[in-house]
């Protein structure tokens, strides 16, 4: 081989590397490039939610409240229907025991009106809850721990706590929780009783609506307008 034709090889080879890199280039530019963008725009993207934390709350507190929502008609949906609890079979969640003061669990069922106040799926009420609740409906902790209204100057009904021991002793404490209230009228411990149950009646709606309960008689049924509309019978 000449020396020209050795100089022209030379040449194309040079040629052909700068072309090699030039093309290298330009595609890890192009790689470069898309990179950037897709994480700019994936930055831009997560910048608006996550630096917005009040949105991020708002967004928490909505899932919640769907998920109660759900939960609730959930357990509407089994007191409707008692198949559907009996074919969850064993594997359904046992029923805390529902606590029964001293005072109420001799007593002549015929002489005491007595209904329990309390989430379907058993959800503990906190302190702050029944505090709140107790305040509106102007209910007053007794010397004996329990919680009681009076009208004119006398008791018309008290209300013991669903979870031993009975009292409210500590409601203010951050610690307090209980399975629900139980709020009774003694028939022999007031002069009108038919004044007394009506009291009972209306605070009772005060506080399901506080507290967001429902409201069961001691056999663990749900309370119809028919026991109510039975028990004012027994009064006329």
């Amino acid at each position: 081989m000449d020396a020209a034709t050795f100089r022209w090889v030379l040449i194309v080879i040079a040629v052909i590397v700068v072309l090699a890199v030039y093309l290298v280039g330009q595609h890890q530019a192009r790689l470069r490039k898309r990179s950037a963008m897709e994480n700019f725009t994936r930055d831009e993207v997560d910048s608006t939610f996550i630096e917005d934390e009040e949105l991020h709350l708002e967004l928490d507190n909505l899932n919640r409240i769907l998920k109660d929502n759900e939960a609730e008609a959930e357990v509407d949906e089994i007191h409707i229907n008692p198949a559907v609890d009996s074919a969850r079979g064993p594997s359904a969640l046992p029923h805390p025991e529902i606590f029964v003061p001293a005072m109420l669990a001799g007593r002549d069922e015929s002489r005491l009106v007595s209904y329990h106040l309390r989430h379907g799926d058993y959800r503990l009420i906190t302190g702050e809850e029944a505090g709140a609740a107790a305040q509106h409906a102007s209910l007053q902790l007794n010397g004996a721990g329990y919680l009681e209204y009076r009208d004119n100057g006398e008791v018309a009904f008290r209300v013991a706590s669903l979870t031993a021991p009975g009292t409210f002793n500590g409601l203010d404490q951050l610690e307090f929780t209980t399975l629900g209230l139980n709020c009774y009228v003694d028939l022999d411990a007031c002069r009108e009783p038919s004044l007394a149950y009506e009291a009972m009646l209306k605070k009772i709606d005060e506080l399901v609506r506080m507290l967001n309960v429902k409201v069961y008689k001691p056999d663990q049924e749900l309370l119809t307008i028919s026991d109510v509309n039975a028990v004012r019978e027994q009064f006329c």
